[in-house]
């Protein structure tokens, strides 16, 4: 699954770009939109952004401008501008932060698609590439169970640790803690599974050692702690979207490489070193008492100050019941935009994981599903109401009433206007 963001500030273009991307089925798609390159940085901050289709010139901020934005917190992301401009300033200027294409908004949408399959395919070049050059990961199980066993360190004591073992961490900056369990590792013959810990360790130098110094151990069994400081002296502005990313990166390739699913527990805040004992406590009863399952990503609350106040639910949801948790919320929120990265964070999933389990149950693409679901809604109010069709087409979650048009003579054969009339005639 790769997130798609369109950017631009003529609407117009925006939706229809948006229209045609949320019902692609030549690649899984999770599509985001915005009208300004302001407002794009608020997604930036909240999500792993792989794909941005970009106006190379709008009020405010230019595309040029935003690509710089866009490269700082998601390295990987791939850039398409989409331009009604022509100067050789411009062009060049895109073709100097290494953008995927240039293209003029009169080519159509079937050129912006081909830049999209080639932008996916150099984010699946530039990912095999790291993963074959991970190196520099740090295996410190000794300094692990000294951080994690001693209560209250103080400050000497632990700068001291740090000097003797030569640790790549400050003592004195906070660091992103999480803990890792895989879920489908039993029944695997201790060889399988030390092949396992081994692609993990890779994969995690791969995909986190680029911004962050890293220490990863297996603590207990199955139990994988990861202790996380940006690799920059003074960078502290990674938040815990970016650290969502790279997870989300990990648990794609175990699945690729090994069909291997993998769970995260992540605190939502840096935490300093000397509180760490108490912390993985917390997170171990969490652990214990909840359990596992699936592919999920839960993220914890620095302030709670106990297990019941960690906002997560208190026993993994399982796949049937994630099902219906997203079936349920779509129903109820048809009128709002919806994606698979917002109904995988419902029940702590992964987004290809939930896009994965959807389609296994139910024999139905996820975003297929949406679609259908919009149409029966607006073939309900289309024969049970007096509404307009522009509302109607509002009131399901469609922004243009032409792509409604289409959306739905695609699905019934005929137009909204079309099956009113044929409903109204046979109940007459």
């Amino acid at each position: 699954m790769y997130r798609l963001l369109i950017v631009d500030d003529e609407p117009d273009i925006v939706n229809g770009l948006y229209n045609y991307f949320f019902n692609y089925d030549n690649l899984e798609l999770d599509v985001f939109k915005s009208y300004s390159a302001y407002e794009v940085l608020n997604i930036l901050n909240s999500e792993k952004i792989d794909i941005v289709i970009s106006d190379i010139c709008m009020p405010g901020m230019d595309g040029l401008t935003l690509v710089k934005h866009v490269r700082k917190n998601w390295p990987y992301c791939q850039v398409i501008f989409l331009s009604g401009y022509t100067e050789f300033e411009y062009i060049y200027g895109a073709n100097q932060l290494d953008a995927v294409n240039y293209i003029l908004k009169t080519e159509g949408y079937e050129r912006v698609a081909e830049s999209v399959h080639k932008a996916v395919e150099n984010i699946k070049d530039a990912i095999k590439l790291s993963r074959i050059n991970a190196s520099g990961l740090e295996f410190r199980h000794e300094f692990v169970s000294f951080i994690l066993e001693t209560q209250d360190v103080e400050r000497e004591e632990l700068k001291q640790v740090f000097d003797n073992m030569n640790i790549g961490l400050d003592p004195d900056r906070p660091v992103f803690f999480m803990v890792g369990c895989f879920t489908n590792i039993n029944g695997k013959s201790p060889k399988e599974q030390t092949k396992v810990y081994s692609v993990l360790n890779r994969l995690s130098g791969a995909h986190i050692l680029p911004y962050f110094n890293l220490i990863v151990d297996e603590y207990e069994k199955n139990i994988h702690i990861f202790i996380m400081q940006p690799a920059g002296a003074k960078d502290d502005s990674y938040n815990i979207a970016r650290i969502k990313g790279l997870v989300e990166l990990i648990q794609n390739s175990l699945a690729d490489e090994l069909g291997s699913n993998m769970s995260f527990f992540i605190y939502d805040k840096p935490l300093p070193i000397n509180g760490l004992s108490r912390r993985y406590r917390e997170l171990r009863r969490l652990i214990s008492g909840r359990g596992v399952s699936g592919v999920e990503i839960v993220i914890i609350r620095s302030d709670a100050s106990q297990t019941t106040n960690y906002n997560v639910h208190m026993h993994p949801i399982d796949e049937t019941r994630a099902i219906a948790i997203v079936k349920e919320y779509i129903a109820n929120n048809l009128e709002s935009e919806l994606s698979l990265t917002q109904l995988a964070n419902l029940v702590y999933f992964n987004p290809s994981y939930l896009s994965r389990i959807f389609k296994n149950f139910t024999g139905v693409n996820l975003i297929h599903y949406i679609t259908d679901m919009r149409i029966a809604k607006a073939k309900e109010l289309l024969a049970n109401s007096n509404m307009k069709i522009n509302s109607i087409a509002a009131a399901v979650g469609f922004d243009s009433q032409s792509y409604f048009n289409q959306a739905f003579r695609k699905s019934t054969g005929m137009s909204p206007s079309e099956y009113r009339i044929s409903y109204t005639s046979k109940n007459i």
